[in-house]
Parts: structure tokens; sequence; C-alpha cells
């Protein structure tokens, strides 16, 4: 995208407040709803940060610091200052800081922010689409600081349609799931302010299928008693019922799991999860015989997982200390010692 560039000369003040230099190089650039300032930092080795004073389109006085570690390896600097409604000149006033509190001159350059209007327009050409877990993962960028939404229309697997409403006032990613084979994704950016639509985009892209994620007919997944401590468990999927979200309450959370209905298919146990925090899973080996116990009893550690993510541990030396994993034998499930942690989990079983 073209943007015409203006750049205004700078004013020094003579009012020097110190032996700090004032930033050079100073550049204004308009951009959608705000302007792009460029300068080189002081070499000084006193110089901390460079503070932004300027007008929004409020009439309200604000103040931006910019740390000298904003600068690239050429110790130039490059600031969005956004938030303006209007397409009227504004004045910005740089000024050097120390560590030591000693200041320099004051700089002053002006610039002309481009109207909001086009804000839609600048992030849809930035949705990039991957594939992802059962679904695609959206990306966009937004230096705008103008208020923008995504709106994502597909037909899922049972060929509804869905429509998701993202927020994309700032950079960042969303992912949609619920599709199998390969979806037409339609994309549009709409202004909050006014409701002006950009074009569509359409994206054609298969999800990315994990072969945990797929529900065997002829496999035992592990299932769970009510009898709990410190912590709620919740079938949280109607189209899978082997996925479950437990939330901690306190700091001893466990749960039973019913017995087994066959005999184990082998050692190693399997499950796709998500987690807010990383957690100590304990896993008591119990059997008609032997209750929990520490000595009957493996911890392995999982990390936290924003995405669905795979598990998977041999516990042939656990198992061994009870002979676990005939018909009936249980096991204890302790998810580590912290209240207010989410966790998402699927498909638990062994093989």
């Amino acid at each position: 995208m073209f943007i015409s560039l203006f750049i205004y000369g700078c004013d020094d003040d003579d009012n020097n407040k110190g032996n700090i230099d004032p930033v050079t190089n100073v550049e204004c650039t308009p951009f959608i709803g705000s302007v792009t300032l460029n300068w080189t930092n002081p070499t000084e080795a006193d110089y901390y940060y460079t503070l932004i004073s300027y007008q929004n389109s409020q009439g309200e006085n604000v103040n931006k610091k910019v740390s000298k570690y904003s600068a690239d390896t050429s110790n130039n600097v490059s600031v969005v200052v956004g938030g303006f409604t209007d397409t009227e000149e504004h004045e910005f006033v740089l000024t050097s800081y120390g560590y030591s509190g000693a200041s320099s001159s004051s700089v002053t350059v002006k610039g002309i922010p481009l109207g909001i209007e086009k804000a839609k327009d600048y992030v849809i050409e930035t949705v990039g689409i991957e594939s992802a877990s059962g679904g695609a993962k959206i990306t966009w960028t937004n230096e705008t600081f103008v208020g923008v939404d995504l709106i994502v229309s597909y037909l899922d697997k049972k060929n509804v349609e869905q429509v998701v409403t993202i927020n994309a006032t700032q950079t960042g990613a969303y992912t949609v799931t619920g599709f199998i084979a390969e979806t037409k994704l339609t994309v549009c950016a709409v202004n909050q302010l006014d409701g002006s639509k950009s074009v569509e985009r359409e994206f054609m892209i298969t999800p990315t299928i994990d072969p945990d994620d797929v529900v065997y007919p002829d496999v035992e997944y592990v299932t769970f008693q009510a009898n709990m401590n410190d912590m709620t468990l919740v079938a949280s999927n109607p189209e899978n019922s082997n996925e479950y979200t437990i939330v901690t309450t306190g700091g001893d959370p466990y749960i039973y799991s019913n017995g087994l209905s066959a005999a184990k298919e082998g050692s190693t146990m399997v499950f796709r999860y998500k987690s807010t925090k990383s957690i100590k899973l304990q896993i008591f080996w119990c059997t008609s015989s032997s209750g929990p116990s520490e000595a009957n009893s493996t911890t392995i550690e999982f990390p936290a997982a924003e995405e669905w993510t795979t598990f998977e541990q041999d516990y042939t030396a656990g198992m061994a200390t009870v002979g676990w994993g005939s018909s009936g034998d249980y096991m204890r499930c302790d998810f580590g010692t912290n209240a207010d942690v989410t966790i998402n989990i699927r498909n638990i079983r062994f093989k």
C-alpha cells in the first residue's frame, strides 16, 4: 500500500535543560489514524529515553516515552503515534532524557495523520491463513491503533455456516475450528467506528488432523468417576464424549478414573491437552487390592500449552509396582498443587 510522505522541518528549542543531545534526523510520515516518527538517538552513555509530547484529536495532552532500547543497530528509531480520528495538523515535541535526569533541548516536528477510513483496507491486505489442528490459524497486522474487526465465515463439518467476529484492533492471531476437509474461508475487515467494510478475500485451507485427535471405535478411552477433590470436571465437547475441561479450585486437585473394562493395550499413555500452566501430573496406580500410595505412583510434568498438544509417556515402570493393567484396575490422577488452572484434555488412552 502506497502512503504519501510529508516531512516537516525540525525546530530546535533553545531552552537546553541539561547536557543530553537532542534526537536528530527527525521525520514524520502520515499513517492511517496516526503518524510514524523516525529519528536517530543521541550517543551519550547517560541517554535513557525520548519523551514525545502532543495533543490527540480530543485536545488532550499526551506524553509517550520511547526507551533507547527501541533503536535498531544503527541507533535509529521508528514509532507509530496513533489514536487520531481527525486529519488536522498535529505538533510533536521530542525531548531526550538521561539516567541522571538531564534533558535536551526539544525538537518539534509537525505531521498530518491520514483518515481512519482506510484502516479496514490496510488490515485485510495483511491477513494470512495457515493450517491448524482441526481448523485454520488466521493472522493479521494492525499498527494503526484504529478499531477493526475481521469477519470470517465458513461451512463447518456439518455443512452449517459459521460466522466469527475477531477484534483485530491490534496485531494478532486467532484459530477457527470445526472442519476436517479442505474448506473455503471468506474474510473481510470492518471499521468499528462506522461499519464500513473492505473487499472480501477467500482462502482455501485444509486443516491438520493429528492422529491422536481421531476417536477410534475399537479403543478404550479413560473415563472418570464423580469422585474428585479441589477441581471441577465437565464434558465440554458434545461431539466428543472423551474431551473434558478441568478447573482446579484448591491445592490438592485429583480425580479417580473408572476401572478398565479390559486389560490395557499397552503401557504408554497418550492424550491431547491445553493448559494455562505447567502441571505435575501424579498418577497413582490402583487395583482391587491396592489403593493410592506414594510407593505406587508416577509423577511427570507437562508444560503449559495454548494450542492442542500431544502428551505421550511410557509408564511401564510405575505400572509394574502393582502389576497394573488388568480389567478393573483404575487410577487416581492428581493435577498439581495450584488452584485456578484450566486444563482441556481429550482422548486419554493406552497404547
